[in-house]
């Protein structure tokens, strides 16, 4: 039958009528094909197109008689998900051996998303069955935006009328920075394949995974600044342990970075292919029957070559990292700005471009939280070398957790400024922002006394409803419950009880951790804005039925 449809084909109406006779005929058996092709529905006539094709597979219009029928399906890459509809915000497929999540939110984290990620995530982990897991974004991309800046335009609005954050933006704030802890504490090997663009806070989760892997639609951004805020979710603990002084040019210019170029930054780790993801699920199975170590060692087989990068069209060419090193690493905004006016006066064309549109990027962004980003990477650079000194002062864990508290730190305090409202605004309307529209008008308009007080002082719930200064709780290894004769070794094992956790902790965290978390008194927020006005009168349409609609 397919080959009689390739070689004579026919009228829509006579594909129905050969259709009908295939099943009458498969009803009983039948002997040969010349039976059906035989039949009326095959007759030749007048109504018959006969068209001509290759006769060799390399032929251009070659058709292959053994193929499929019709076109194949779209979005095979993630069929087989827990939502058949693709709808959901976070997309799950599990098989023996490892466990796969896919972002499916192009607009950015919001507080459902990021605590249904972090169940998932802490499921897989303590899974004695799954030796490693992938994180990914739904194609095309984007591969995560950071937070929603309708989120956090959300949170600036309700801090300007009443003096404080909502519950419902702290929860989100602070629920960020505990994710970006899991994924960089992940007790398992965490493949993250960044597919598209990302920019900060989710750009960061990527680059603190485990087994991080970009290839040539990959791209990375970190443009807060433009917004009037900081970046979050461990960014600055990401740039500030990038050399050459990137760290500090990333962030202050929101210059974007792409393909094989984020692996020379040091950005990501590992140059793998798109496939990559969807061969390791076919292969998971077998990382069962090897040590964790060897497992580990299977995963690098997937990092291919690197391709070439750094060139002078790329998206950061080698001879202007000297350039950038020189003046990034002055001590505060206004002598960065000044040594780049210097650097842009080589007749280089590549450099002088290149410096002239860092300096536009900078007189776009914030003052305000241009000054606070740069220290932000300076205290987190700091705090880093406190890990490599010998003896370590502290530990990796500590010294994440000490920056992790600083960015929710000035982040709550910035979202209560004039700033944020207006660059959120900007950036929600897909906007760029201009020079000399912020609070203040240059970058020397900005004391030391103002970022001291944005990042020295400990939060203050009573005065400006912030959250106490960002801690973890730790965290079990695994669960044991799953495993009744192990119960007993649990650290956590309460001999009256017989349980290996505290039931009425574990069900405020289940709370805690809740899709639902604080949805009512977000609902409440936006419906005191609106009231019963039309929306359409106040040019709010698109934002308010956006944020209202989740």
């Amino acid at each position: 039958l397919r080959q009689a449809i390739y070689w004579s084909i026919p009228e829509p109406s006579q594909v129905a009528m050969a259709a009908a006779v295939l099943v009458r005929h498969i009803r009983r058996p039948v002997a040969r094909l010349s039976e059906i092709v035989g039949t009326s529905a095959f007759r030749p006539t007048e109504a018959v197109r006969r068209i001509r094709t290759g006769y060799f597979a390399e032929d251009a219009d070659f058709i292959d008689p053994d193929g499929p029928l019709l076109a194949q399906r779209q979005g095979d890459r993630w069929r087989y998900m827990d939502d058949p509809t693709l709808a959901s915000s976070v997309l799950e497929r599990n098989n023996v051996g490892m466990g796969m999540l896919v972002l499916n939110r192009p607009k950015g984290l919001d507080l459902p998303l990021i605590n249904d990620l972090y169940v998932r995530l802490r499921n897989l982990e303590v899974n004695s069955l799954k030796r490693f897991v992938g994180l990914t974004a739904n194609d095309p991309g984007p591969f995560c935006m950071g937070l929603d800046p309708q989120e956090l335009l959300l949170a600036a609005t309700v801090a300007k009328r009443y003096g404080r954050l909502p519950k419902f933006s702290r929860a989100l704030l602070w629920h960020h920075q505990e994710l970006a802890h899991l994924v960089a504490d992940f007790r398992k090997p965490l493949v993250c394949q960044m597919s598209g663009l990302s920019s900060n806070g989710g750009a960061a989760l990527a680059c603190l995974a485990s087994f991080s892997g970009a290839h040539e639609d990959s791209e990375v951004a970190f443009d807060s600044c433009q917004a009037g805020v900081v970046p979050m979710g461990g960014a600055t603990h990401v740039l500030a342990g990038l050399s050459w002084n990137l760290g500090e040019f990333l962030a202050l210019t929101g210059r974007p970075v792409r393909g094989a170029d984020l692996v020379y930054a040091g950005l990501l780790k590992h140059w793998i292919a798109p496939e990559a993801l969807p061969f390791l699920e076919l292969t998971a199975e077998k990382h069962l029957e090897v040590s964790e170590t060897d497992s580990r060692g299977l995963l690098d087989e997937h990092s291919l070559p690197l391709p070439d990068g750094l060139g002078d069209y790329d998206s950061l060419p080698k001879k202007v990292i000297p350039v950038l090193q020189r003046a990034f690493s002055k001590e505060s905004v206004p002598e960065i700005l000044i040594a780049l006016r210097q650097e842009g006066l080589v007749r280089d064309t590549i450099i002088s471009s290149f410096v002239d549109d860092c300096i536009e990027r900078m007189e776009r962004a914030s003052p305000l939280a241009l000054h606070v980003t740069l220290q932000l990477i300076r205290r987190a650079r700091a705090v880093l070398n406190d890990v490599r000194a010998v003896p370590p002062k502290r530990s990796r864990e500590e010294a994440l957790e000490e920056n992790l508290r600083l960015e929710l730190r000035a982040q709550q305090r910035l979202l209560c400024s004039e700033d944020a409202m207006i660059g959120l605004h900007a950036r929600c309307l897909g906007r760029e922002m201009a020079k000399g529209v912020w609070s203040r008008r240059g970058l020397t308009d900005v004391t030391a006394d103002e970022v001291k007080d944005v990042l020295k002082s400990k939060p203050s719930h009573f005065v400006s409803g912030e959250t106490g200064d960002f801690a973890v709780h730790e965290r079990s290894e695994i669960s044991l419950s799953s495993h009744p004769r192990l119960r007993q070794y649990h650290p956590e094992f309460d001999p009256s009880t017989g349980l290996d956790h505290d039931p009425a902790w574990m069900q405020s965290e289940v709370k805690r951790w809740s899709t639902e978390l604080f949805a009512e008194e977000r609902r409440r927020a936006i419906h005191e804005f609106l009231g019963s006005a039309d929306p359409a009168l106040y040019g709010q349409t698109r934002y308010t039925r956006s944020v209202a609609g989740g």
